[in-house]
């Protein structure tokens, strides 16, 4: 049997990257990493080959790091980068003599991205150099070691926004120029200086000026927007247009024409599209308008970071080839002049990088099975060139199998699940769900060392690419802008729903969750919404949208996405803080992060730790000295696999690893006329019941008093309407558990409402999470199950805001129209030359049409009907607690496998212990605080049944979400076999009730209409299933 991947085979792997074709087609170069165990550094050789050859030639073997390797025009040298001390450095390296390579930069803080000019006289090259003097103050010590560049600074001095980049550290005053310097060797030139960042130039093909982009106005560090300039050898810079948050620009064979990517609009969340600007006046013209797949390469793995996007010309000029992201794949693409688009190289796969010459297109690629392997394609055939991991033959890799689900409001969703060795369809696994960053990056068909451990250790693993994700359009991508944990977060546990009912191996009672940076910030809010989830690993993640706000390293783009700034009303970005929800959280959770993250502030992951402990709860933090925030993809190697370790041992504490017997399998949904009227029977009512933070308390009003037995009906009596059980610190007076009932903030100058009175001074105790598990409906049980601890709390969903953070995918802004502070003089001049004609604004492109959502059919729409006894209607059924705390583990305690207690399926009318109660509103007295219950509090909303198998009962809506469903892990739980184990939900959305469908098998109507969403007016009539409710707003 194969061995499985383990965090240790980090170490084995090789990753190739950077692959350069020399200009004839025959001969190719190659970067190949590693991670090196015992210097615990990541290092890399360039590797120089013949396409057919077998055997690679390795001039740069035996070295620390070398990298990036660019062809001479004539293709008899290569330039490539390679650390010299605590620095890279450029050098050149003469293939045809066989001669060591020749060191051509000595720049202190290091080089990098060489370019050859076409005429192989000089070659270009970006440093960082000490541009802002004053934003610093040395240490003017000597390193204490070769490792390092320089000791910390006496002081740092920050006047703008810019003064921090992730992966790269602080500024400290040195920004990233443009030099040259001759090929032969020589005197290095320095072409571009000041307060400002070029981030990407190509040469002209004459050899004579260089396009640079970056942001050298006055005030860059507040403007998205970023320009294109024209540089010559004598360091004259002018600017040729801007306005776009453009890179990449690259020069056209001919001369006349300069291509480039950007979006059409600063907003975050547009696609990536692909312009040419021509030299000789005129505006940008879009060649993609029409294409609705992202200029980039999002698909997402932790085995190689960094997020350039490389653009190539055809050698006659006529066309340019690019990534193109669609659904989770990464393809090669070309454009011709007149904007029409074919695939070159496509395939379930990543492919992220690539060269053209010749007729030959070389490309790096990443599949299910593979980090990544170097292939060719030339004349129609495709050869793989490289066999980089053959130890990977022998090991266990999981398949990823393709799944796809329905939203509720329709869209057509993507996933997929990876099974663990020896699977057995008849037995249940534990399972992870995973969620990936960005939020604008995506899954896809690419190997993922994380995943296959998980799976390699007995996990079934889930992952999908929820609203937001790159990959399906741009309204699709777009649907997170300033919505964060809202659809999203339906669109992830929807489709878990779908993938638990559908496939039936998947365990309910072991459920984890688990994503970094964006999926981070998701997995803190799930975990405060519901307890389904035994087990939670949170990395690089994000907890306050309030402080996090104008912290990280991207502010300008954490605008756009989260919309206003929290001064002074913060109401918003607090709605949608996953600490916000703090209290509510039962799942043991493991925090990973990275001191020297810039993007999700280490903070973050500090201010949720420190509430989850000061509450009592389960948590770890896991710190990393000196890491990024792509310690996953990048870190030192031992901080990497000691990362993995951590992960997978949490999920295998709190989920097992074993898989179990298999329960009975619910009941297929039966599609069944629903009757016009059922007999209507005035029995009790059982309500909704929220999951509170700790036992419900009991009260010394109701502790004295005796349960009584059921009274028998009275004619004449209205239906009893019982309250929902509602924490205590979910009232009005400390209204932090729902996220749609916020209460009206006070003004800053207002001193803070008083929280309210706390029921006893000891410590809360934490209940066992009760996780979801469907269940077959069953005859009622002749006597009433005692009520032991409260039922589940739904899933709220949201209320939709403007909120957002940092993703990992989106590349660093250079930012809105401001005046700041003067820059720091330049010390090149900058001669007036005759201006290129300023780029007009593109026409509008045309307007995309609302897709149609694409419908995805259920399983269980074709199934017979089967006989089932009839419903009891003497109760509403509901769901509840069973007896025994074993199937649902405390916060901290390790789920074992196998422990499955069937939930209650039917339960009691609910009995009223209070003898002066008014009959006619009546509250539970463990529901709330006895001054609300003498203060006679109203709903906010009630259900009634008028038709159907229940009519008569009345439930009473709090304002949060409330499911409602035939499975006993929903709020409301409507046993007739015509109505979906998952149906609907109801939800508060800005004070109002909506209702969505999740995708059942017969469909909701209201008023006669069926309904993906909508929201509910007083009086209106809903159907599901065999049953018609109506819905009224109380006073």
């Amino acid at each position: 049997m194969p061995a499985p991947i383990t965090p240790e085979d980090l170490y084995r792997f090789r990753w190739i990257d950077h692959v350069r074709l020399s200009p004839d087609g025959d001969r190719v170069a190659y970067q190949v990493g590693w991670a090196d165990a015992a210097s615990r550094q990541n290092r890399s050789r360039v590797v120089v080959r013949r396409l057919l050859d077998p055997e690679p030639v390795d001039p740069t073997a035996g070295v620390l790091r070398d990298h990036s390797p660019e062809w001479s025009p004539d293709g008899r040298s290569i330039a490539f980068v390679s650390k010299v001390g605590a620095a890279d450095q450029l050098f050149v390296l003469d293939i045809t003599t066989g001669a060591p390579p020749q060191q051509l930069s000595t720049v202190l803080d290091g080089v990098g991205m060489p370019r050859w000019s076409p005429d192989g006289e000089w070659i270009a090259f970006l440093g960082a150099v000490l541009a802002d003097a004053d934003g610093v103050v040395d240490d003017p010590r000597p390193p204490e070691g070769r490792e390092q560049l320089r000791r910390a600074p006496v002081a740092r001095v920050v006047r703008r926004l810019d003064y921090k980049h992730d992966g790269r550290g602080y500024v400290d005053g040195r920004y990233h120029h443009l030099f040259c310097v001759p090929a032969a060797g020589g005197e290095v030139k320095q072409l571009t200086d000041g307060a400002w960042d070029v981030t990407d130039f190509d040469w002209s093909p004459d050899s004579g000026r260089i396009v640079v982009a970056g942001n050298a106005e006055p005030g860059a560090d507040l403007q998205r927007e970023l320009n294109l300039y024209l540089v010559d050898l004598d360091a004259r810079r002018v600017r040729l247009g801007g306005g776009f948050y453009l890179s990449s620009p690259i020069w056209s064979p001919k001369g006349d024409l300069i291509a480039f990517i950007a979006p059409n609009g600063l907003d975050v969340g547009l696609l990536e599209r692909l312009w040419v600007v021509p030299l000789a006046g005129g505006g940008p013209r879009c060649l993609t308008a029409n294409f609705d797949q992202a200029v980039n390469d999002s698909v997402i793995n932790d085995m190689r970071s960094g997020h350039t996007t490389r653009v190539a010309w055809s050698t006659e000029g006529d066309r340019i080839y690019f990534p193109a992201s669609g659904p989770g794949v990464t393809t090669i693409r070309s454009v011709d002049l007149d904007g029409n688009i074919r695939e070159d190289a496509g395939g379930r796969r990543r492919i992220y990088d690539f060269d053209l010459a010749s007729g030959v297109l070389a490309f790096c690629a990443s599949d299910p099975r593979s980090p990544g392997e170097l292939y060719m394609l030339t004349k129609s055939a495709e050869a793989r060139v490289t066999d980089l991991n053959p130890w990977l033959h022998d090991r266990y890799i999981a398949e990823p199998e393709q799944q796809f689900f329905t939203a509720p409001d329709g869209w057509r969703l993507e996933g997929w699940v990876l099974k663990p060795q020896d699977f057995d369809q008849s037995r249940v696994y534990p399972t992870v769900m995973e969620i990936h960053g960005g939020p604008h990056a995506q899954y896809g068909w690419s190997f993922f060392h994380e995943l296959q451990v998980l799976a390699g250790m007995g996990f079934v693993v889930f992952y999908m690419n929820p609203r937001g994700s790159d990959g399906y359009g741009e309204r699709f991508r777009r649907d997170v802008v300033r919505d964060w944990a809202g659809k999203d977060y339906i669109d992830l546990m929807s489709s878990l729903d779908q993938a638990i009912e559908r496939t039936g191996y998947i365990d309910s009672k072991r459920l984890g969750v688990g994503g970094g940076s964006y999926g981070g910030y998701m997995t803190n809010w799930i975990i405060g919404q519901t307890d389904r989830f035994a087990a939670a690993v949170s990395m690089r993640s994000i907890s306050n949208l309030v402080s996090e706000y104008s912290q990280h390293d991207i502010v300008l783009w954490g605008v756009l996405q989260l919309g206003p700034p929290p001064w002074p009303d913060l109401d918003e970005l607090w709605r949608r803080s996953p600490i916000r929800y703090v209290k509510n959280v039962r799942t043991p959770l493991l925090l990973t992060a990275g001191e020297m993250d810039l993007r999700c502030a280490m903070s973050q992951s500090e201010e949720l730790f420190g509430a989850l402990r000061l509450l009592g709860k389960t948590a770890e933090l896991v710190r990393f000295p000196e890491e990024s925030h792509d310690l996953s993809r990048g870190g030192r190697p031992d901080r990497r696999v000691e990362r993995l370790k951590r992960i997978v041992a949490w999920y295998e504490k709190y989920l097992g690893t074993a898989s179990a017997e298999r329960p009975a399998p619910e009941e297929v949904t039966q599609i069944l006329p629903v009757p016009a009227e059922a007999p209507r029977e005035w029995a009790k009512t059982v309500a909704i019941t929220n999951r509170s933070d700790e036992a419900a308390p009991v009260y010394e009003v109701a502790a004295e008093q005796e349960v009584a037995p059921e009274p028998a009906p009275v004619e004449a009596a209205e239906p009893e309407v019982i309250q929902p059980m509602v924490p205590e610190f979910a009232t009005a007076e400390a209204p932090i558990v729902e996220p749609e009932a916020l209460p009206d903030l006070p003004e800053p100058e207002e001193p803070p409402a008083e929280a309210a009175p706390e029921s006893g001074p000891e410590a809360e105790p934490e209940l066992a999470p009760i996780v979801a598990e469907a269940a077959p409906v069953t005859e009622p049980e002749p006597e009433p199950e005692p009520v032991v601890e409260p039922a589940v709390e739904p899933e709220p969903l949201p209320a939709v805001a403007e909120a957002e953070l940092v993703l990992e995918s989106e590349p660093e802004p250079v930012l809105a129209e401001a005046q700041g502070e003067p820059e720091p003089g330049s010390t090149i001049t900058e001669p007036e030359l005759p201006a290129f004609d300023e780029p007009v604004a593109p026409p509008p492109l045309p307007e995309q049409p609302e897709p149609q959502p694409e419908p995805v059919g259920a399983a269980s729409s074709s199934a017979e009907p089967t006989a089932q006894a009839a419903p009891d209607v003497s109760a509403t059924l509901v769901a509840w607690p069973t007896g025994a705390p074993a199937a649902s583990p405390e916060n901290g305690a390790p789920a074992e496998a196998g422990s499955f207690e069937e939930a209650t399926s039917v339960i009691p009318a609910w009995q009223q212990t209070d003898p002066n109660a008014d009959a006619k509103r009546t509250v539970s007295l463990q529901a709330m605080p006895p001054e609300e219950i003498a203060s006679g509090a109203g709903f906010a909303a009630l259900l009634t049944f008028e038709s159907g198998p229940f009519a008569g009962r009345i439930v009473a809506l709090p304002n949060q979400m409330v499911s409602i469903g035939r499975a006993p892990d929903n709020d409301v739980v409507v046993g007739d076999p015509a109505t979906s184990g998952h149906h609907g939900r109801i939800e508060v959305r800005t004070g109002s009730f909506w209702i969505s469908d999740l995708g059942s098998t017969n469909g909701t109507l209201v008023n006669g209409e069926p309904v993906i969403e909508k929201e509910l007016s007083d009086r209106d009539l809903i159907a599901i299933g065999q049953n018609t409710l109506r819905f009224t707003l109380e006073a």
